[in-house]
C-alpha cells in the first residue's frame, strides 16, 4: 500500500467521525459484514460498470460481454455516522465474428473499493480507490495492430441523489488518475461523470420500463465525451439489485483503453445483472 493509499484511507476514518449524522436506520450495532441492501444504485447506462452483461451490437457481428460484480461487505456505525464499504471488480471483453468462430478483441479489467455515506434520506457520498487496466488479446495481436500499455490508478468522488419525480435518482462525480499510463506515464487525468435513470412506466411492483443515461468526459483528450443512452425493462429489488433488457446507443470516445484515440458508434441489445 502507498502513502497515497493510507492517506485516501485516514480520510475516510475521519469522514466518519465528521459528516452529518444519520438518524432513521434502523440497525444499531456498530457493524454489520455482508448487508444485504447496497447503498448506491448501478450507474445504469455506463459502459463500464460493475456487472455481469451480454450484448450484441445490431451492426456488426460483435458482442460486448462483462463478468463481475459489486458486493456490499461491510456497514459500519461510529457516532451515529453510517458508512458502507463495498468491493468490485469486473472483467469487459468485446468477441469479433470471425466466420467459424468468435474473436476475442479486448480484455479490459475494473477494480473498485467504494464508501458510501448518506448525508439524507435521499443523498449518498462516494468516495472510491481504483485500479484498471486495458489489453489486447491474443487473438487480436496481428501485424498492423500495436498493443499499448494502459493503466489507471484512480480516486473518485460521487454525490448521487434519489429524485421522487422521476421514480429514479441522478449522479455526478469525477475520477482522478493519480496515475496514468498510456505506454508512458502522462500526468494525472480527471473524467467528470454525469448521469440518470429515471422509471416512465411500471408494469408491476419491481418491474418497469426505465430510460437512462450516462455521459463521461475523457481529461487525456482535451475532454471529449463518451455518451450513452438506455431504454429497456428492469426487475429490481429494494437492495438495488437488477435484472434489465435494454437497448444501448453509445457514441463518442471508446471505453476501451486500447482503443482509447477512436470515435465510434454502437446500438446493442442486451442483458444486464447488476449485484
Amino acid at each position: 500500500m502507498t502513502k497515497s493509499h493510507v492517506v485516501a484511507l485516514l480520510c475516510c476514518m475521519l469522514l466518519c467521525t465528521s459528516v452529518e449524522s444519520v438518524r432513521g436506520e434502523e440497525s444499531l450495532s456498530f457493524l454489520t459484514v455482508l448487508p444485504e441492501k447496497k447503498f448506491v444504485p448501478s450507474f445504469t447506462a455506463s459502459g463500464t460498470e460493475h456487472r455481469i452483461s451480454y450484448n450484441k451490437q445490431l451492426t456488426r457481428g460483435i458482442f460486448i460481454g462483462s463478468m463481475g460484480g459489486m458486493f456490499p461487505v461491510a456497514n459500519i456505525r461510529y457516532n451515529n455516522v453510517l458508512c458502507q464499504m463495498s468491493a468490485a471488480a469486473t472483467v469487459y471483453t468485446s468477441l469479433q465474428n470471425a466466420g467459424v468462430k468468435y474473436k476475442v478483441t479486448n480484455v479490459d479489467f475494473y477494480a473498485d473499493i467504494f464508501f458510501d455515506f448518506p448525508i439524507s434520506t435521499t443523498s449518498v457520498i462516494r468516495f472510491g480507490w481504483g485500479h484498471t487496466s486495458h489489453h489486447l488479446a491474443d487473438d487480436a495481436i496481428v501485424p498492423g495492430v500495436t498493443p499499448i500499455n494502459y493503466a489507471r490508478d484512480y480516486y473518485d468522488l460521487f454525490f448521487i441523489h434519489t429524485v421522487e419525480q422521476i421514480h429514479g435518482f441522478v449522479y455526478g462525480g469525477f475520477y482522478w488518475s493519480y496515475s496514468f499510463l498510456i505506454n508512458n506515464n502522462i500526468g494525472r487525468k480527471i473524467l467528470p461523470e454525469i448521469g440518470a435513470e429515471a422509471n416512465l412506466l411500471s408494469l408491476s411492483n419491481s418491474v418497469a420500463v426505465y430510460s437512462a443515461v450516462d455521459f463521461k468526459f475523457r481529461g487525456e483528450l482535451n475532454y471529449g465525451a463518451t455518451q450513452s443512452y438506455q431504454i429497456g425493462i428492469i426487475s429490481e429489488t429494494a437492495g438495488f439489485r437488477a435484472l434489465r433488457f435494454a437497448y444501448t446507443f453509445r457514441t463518442g470516445v471508446e471505453d476501451r483503453g486500447q482503443f482509447y484515440y477512436l470515435r465510434s458508434t454502437l446500438h446493442t441489445v442486451g442483458v444486464f445483472f447488476d449485484f
